[in-house]
């Protein structure tokens, strides 16, 4: 009576994966034995003599399959002692570390640069007579010849000095310009309190003939607020009356623009 060959397989698995089974020194002669030695299989010596090769060969398969498995098992079990390792290690150098990260912030915040001023704005009230003068006579100053004068911080010093316009009326030109270059440092601003003279059309709008640049400016807004020539909707835009059409040639002009054209009126004597 012969056996089916498939009915070995768990048994020899069975025998293969036993407690204390060394897969390195077991043999298929000794699994055929154990096999031989189970009664329940009911299988004879000459039975696994004849069929020994297909016998063989189910053993040497399972055996592979169990030793790829073992290898495996072995593989990842190296793996999860070196990440269970490496994690520890790692729990041990952030715990030395510790002490020093806690300080560093500290440190960081001692390190840290102060935070930077805040910059004062450049603009005023453009509204006030003096603010709007000190804005165009700036822009004046710097098409002035010398091409150095965008020394617009240099406006607070020299709206203390009110001088020009005494002078002028004194006839006292020659010490006006003394006095002023005492007060300028290096000629930087040399053409600020120059003294030009005025157009027809301009002079008969601010009321005199020779002026300094800051002086014409700050007439010339005089004589605007004085006639309510500003746009009430738009104050930096001014509506000319019959003089100021003279000097721009225009029904309407802005600040900007009226800077511009103003510089047509001052003559070099």
């Amino acid at each position: 009576m012969s056996f089916n060959l498939e009915d070995l397989r768990g048994p020899v698995t069975s025998i293969l994966t036993a407690p204390g089974v060394d897969l390195g020194t077991i043999s298929a002669k000794r699994v055929r034995k154990e096999l031989l030695a189970d009664t329940s299989l009911g299988l004879t010596a000459r039975e696994l003599k004849e069929r020994r090769e297909e016998v063989d060969s189910l053993i040497s398969k399972i055996y592979e399959s169990i030793r790829r498995q073992d290898q495996a098992d072995e593989s990842k079990r190296k793996r999860d002692e070196e990440t269970e390792e490496g994690t520890e290690q790692e729990d041990r150098e952030d715990a030395m570390e510790e002490p020093d990260t806690a300080e560093e912030p500290g440190e960081d915040d001692d390190e840290k640069p102060p935070p930077p001023k805040k910059k004062k704005s450049a603009k005023q009230n453009v509204e006030a007579d003096a603010e709007l003068a000190r804005k165009i006579s700036s822009e004046l100053n710097s098409r002035s010849r010398r091409g150095a004068s965008n020394g617009a911080p240099a406006m607070p010093k020299k709206r203390k000095t009110k001088k020009s316009a005494k002078m002028v009326d004194s006839g006292d030109e020659d010490g006006s310009e003394e006095k002023s270059k005492k007060k300028r440092s290096g000629g930087a601003r040399g053409g600020f309190a120059k003294e030009y003279m005025l157009s027809e059309s301009l002079s008969v709008v601010v009321g005199v003939d020779k002026l300094s640049r800051p002086q014409v400016v700050k007439k010339l807004w005089e004589y605007i607020r004085g006639h309510d020539l500003q746009n009430p909707s738009n104050k930096r835009e001014i509506l000319c009356d019959d003089a100021m059409r003279a000097v721009f040639g225009t029904e309407k002009i802005d600040m900007f623009r009226m800077n511009k054209v103003l510089g047509r009126h001052l003559h070099v004597e």
